[in-house]
């Protein structure tokens, strides 16, 4: 008995190991986000499992057993297992090759291109979503280039108006770059824009020097910031350095035409707690004579983490600059000469502040809460003499137009992770709910000024302005959910938003009777408007992809757009034109399928096709001798676009630490009218849509040293849509002519301490114009900067941790 006894013990002892449950979490060693592909086996029993989304995974184990965790185009991990206690795991990104395997470090952001993980804390990221890491780019960080910004979102149109990246317009898929208004504009989560519905233009935009990335996202995802027609346009700031108690960087650049750029920024952390502030300067002359400019940036965040789970932040931006302006120029003129400026009385001044605090916590490893609130006073005045181009200014008093825009809101999301296992399929999900809430007052005045030329920023009568006094109160509440659901290589995604907008106009305008023969006023009457309006909306979006070898993708989108008339299609007067008392909301949809992936580490493509349909398009159309601010009609754009880029010393060889990369970014647009209430104008091209937008560049980057050489092309365009080909005498209408520039950059890094950036923008010194503005700052062409130098000197100094 006591034989059989002993055998049994001999037999059974690796059957008798402790069976417990080992637990822990997967995440990528860099980004410390979750790798969703991940399988954990333990090689002893053969039992496999998948973490969730929150990367967590639970497995039977014995001590001493083999475990072995791996992930598409990830290093394998294989440990022997010691303990049970919960623990991450960080695993390697790689490139398999046949023969061996390469470790590459964020490889797509190599190529300068972020790919958003699928599922954050509180956000999707679904769809059409591009991110711009800036931390590779090569140079013209201090002017904001933004031909080299975007050098690979395709088909961005951009309106240039300034030398120095004060004020960037980007439209993109053949919308409107008139101030990002077509984005839902966001600094850190929050918005920026002077009334997100009311006035969703964007007279502030944070320095790049400050920027860690730029998040594009559009398609179905984008319904949960807004409804927009160009989805959202994020800029995120740079992480304050809690791993240090100081971190200090000081950036200086000189330029051409007296540019003057000062960059000067401190951050660290000691324990829970963490901080930030910068402050930027910028001033030069202008190319053009009376193009004077000076601007101050300042931004400050503290932080403090109250537990391992809840962190919070408190965040201030001041931002203000005053520019002369140059004015417009007619076609002739710029012909001539142009730099020339006929205008030495205009100027423009911006005094913006933001305010935002972020509470964000991790209830459990699958649901996390994120409330923001966030508010804004900010200032936009803008004066001169707004009369035709080609009238002369013979001086008197001039016009100015004041905005006062106060507003303030709070955001909630709540994002519930999930996941479940049907007939031995692994289905993981999120769901995300979201509300907000939003209140905003603008405060409109015009009337006449100072008949000086100086920058004199007070009616003449206050009390009783000239030409009208308006304030636009108004309030948004907004209710989405968003779902994603992975299964297998597909990923869905479905959004739903409610929209609640009231809207209300409380004002008065004056109307004057002049003079036949001599002009002088005869009459005056004042006019009183008291309206408002409410708006129910309901919008749906929903998306699939199917995920390839190697991380690439194929997807679809579909998704609904709404955008309200703001108080500049109603109230503001302008000689230039006239505005329809019966303009309507704009409301449509977009389409879009693409691919998107790399092969290797040495080529990446992202190609796709769109159309979108945009209903009571408001537009410029003929008015007897002057234009109409009205819904023109429905107009569709469709079109391809594609980003392709090879690295040629990768292609070679895949184990070469320098890169020399060649990229292509293409976009063709076919945007036309197909119904309006002017027969003359169906089967017109939209305006401000070139067809052909592309941008290609060579660059070549070692560890310490990386170069630039940019072309960017863009086809001619209308400015209305009438389409006139021959430009009217001021300017107003008429063609964009295609135009060609070329940008070179170059950055080289000693170490961590010191670092030189240099480039020349508009190389070949490109005569050209991408706007015909029909009142500030024109009215008439406004030309682009020739060409210019730049060089940036940085030292970065940090204590010890």
């Amino acid at each position: 008995m006591r034989v059989v006894v002993a055998i049994l013990i001999a037999f059974g002892i690796p059957f008798l190991h402790a069976q417990e449950v080992l637990k822990g979490n997967v995440m990528d060693a860099k980004t410390k986000e979750v790798v969703l592909s991940t399988v954990v086996t333990n090689l002893n029993s053969g039992e496999k499992t998948r973490v969730d989304l929150s990367g967590t995974f639970s497995l039977n184990a014995a001590l001493e057993d083999s475990i072995r965790i791996t992930a598409t185009d990830y290093d394998t991990l294989i440990f022997v297992l010691q303990n049970f206690t919960a623990r991450n795991y960080e695993i390697q990104s790689q490139i398999l090759e046949m023969d061996d395997v390469d470790i590459v470090r964020d490889r797509y952001e190599d190529f300068d291109i972020g790919i958003p993980p699928v599922i954050t804390k509180s956000r999707i990221h679904y769809g059409k979503s591009e991110f711009i890491p800036l931390k590779n780019l090569s140079g013209a960080k201090s002017t904001g280039n933004p031909r080299e910004l975007y050098a690979k979102v395709p088909g961005l149109n951009i309106w240039e108006s300034d030398g120095a990246g004060i004020q960037v317009g980007v439209g993109g898929r053949g919308l409107s770059p008139n101030r990002t208004a077509n984005f839902n504009t966001r600094q850190n989560g929050y918005d920026i824009s002077a009334d997100a519905l009311g006035y969703p233009e964007s007279y502030y935009t944070p320095p790049v020097e400050a920027l860690k990335e730029i998040q594009i996202t559009r398609g179905s995802a984008a319904l949960q910031f807004g409804t927009q027609f160009g989805g959202l346009l994020n800029f995120v700031l740079k992480d304050a350095n809690a791993e240090r108690l100081i971190d200090v960087t000081s950036r200086t650049t000189g330029g051409s035409y007296g540019y003057l750029g000062t960059y000067n920024r401190i951050s660290g952390g000691k324990k829970r707690f963490y901080y930030q502030a910068y402050h930027q300067y910028k001033q030069g002359n202008g190319y053009r004579p009376n193009g004077g400019f000076h601007q101050h940036q300042a931004f400050a965040q503290i932080g403090f983490k109250l537990t391992e789970n809840i962190d919070w932040k408190l965040e201030y931006t001041k931002m203000n600059y005053l520019t002369q302006q140059s004015g417009g120029l007619t076609d002739q003129q710029f012909k001539e000469d142009a730099r020339q400026s006929i205008r030495d009385r205009n100027w423009f001044a911006v005094d913006w502040n933001l305010m935002a605090t972020h509470f964000d916590y991790e209830i459990n490893k699958k649901t996390h809460l994120n409330i923001r609130a966030f508010g804004m006073k900010s200032t936009r005045e803008s004066l001169g003499f707004l009369g035709k181009i080609n009238q002369a200014d013979i001086g008197g008093y001039r016009k100015l137009i004041y905005g006062d825009f106060k507003n303030y809101g709070t955001e909630a999301r709540l994002m519930r992770k999930y996941d479940a296992k049907i007939k031995s399929t692994d289905i993981n999900g999120a769901l995300l709910f979201g509300a907000r809430a939003y209140e905003g007052h603008t405060v409109s005045k015009e009337g006449l000024a100072s008949a000086g030329s100086d920058a004199d920023f007070r009616f003449n009568t206050p009390e009783d302005v000239d030409n009208s006094n308006f304030s636009f109160p108004s309030r948004n509440m907004a209710l989405f959910i968003d779902q994603v659901v992975l299964i297998k290589k597909w990923t869905i995604n479905a959004g739903l938003r409610y929209e609640y907008i009231r809207s209300a106009t409380e004002g008065y305008y004056y109307q004057y009777n002049l003079h036949p023969i001599i002009g002088d006023t005869i009459e005056r009457f004042q006019i009183n408007d008291s309206r408002s309006t409410t708006r129910n909306v309901f919008l749906g979006g929903a998306g699939a992809s199917y995920s390839l070898k190697n991380g690439a993708k194929v997807y679809g989108n579909v998704s609904q757009n709404y955008r309200a008339i703001n108080f500049n299609d109603i109230r503001i007067n302008n000689p230039n034109l006239t505005i329809d008392t019966n303009i309507q909301d704009e409301y449509g949809a977009t389409f879009e399928v693409g691919y998107k992936g790399m092969i290797d580490n040495y080529f990446f493509i992202d190609a796709g096709a769109f159309y979108i349909f945009y209903g009571d398009k408001i537009g410029l159309a003929p008015d007897g001798l002057k234009r109409q601010r009205t819904n023109i009609g429905n107009a569709r754009n469709m079109g391809v676009e594609a980003v392709v880029e090879l690295d040629v010393l990768k292609a070679i060889n895949r184990k070469n630490k320098k890169a020399l990369r060649v990229f292509a970014n293409l976009a063709y647009i076919d945007a036309k009218y197909i119904t309006s209430k002017e027969a003359s104008l169906i089967g017109n091209r939209v305006e401000y849509v070139a067809p052909f937008i592309v941008r290609s560049g060579l660059k070549y980057k070692t560890d310490k040293l990386s170069l630039q050489f940019q072309g960017s092309y863009t086809s001619d365009q209308f400015s209305d849509a009438s389409n006139s080909v021959n430009p009217s005498g001021d300017a107003l209408y008429g063609v964009i002519p295609a135009y060609m520039v070329f940008d070179f950059s170059a950055k080289y890094e000693w170490n961590k301490t010191f670092q030189i950036e240099a480039g020349m923008n508009n190389v070949f010194d490109a005569k050209y114009f991408t706007r015909r503005a029909t009142a500030y700052p024109g009215p008439g062409i406004i030309p682009s900067n020739g060409r210019s130098l730049y060089l940036t000197l940085q030292i970065q100094l940090q204590s010890k941790k």
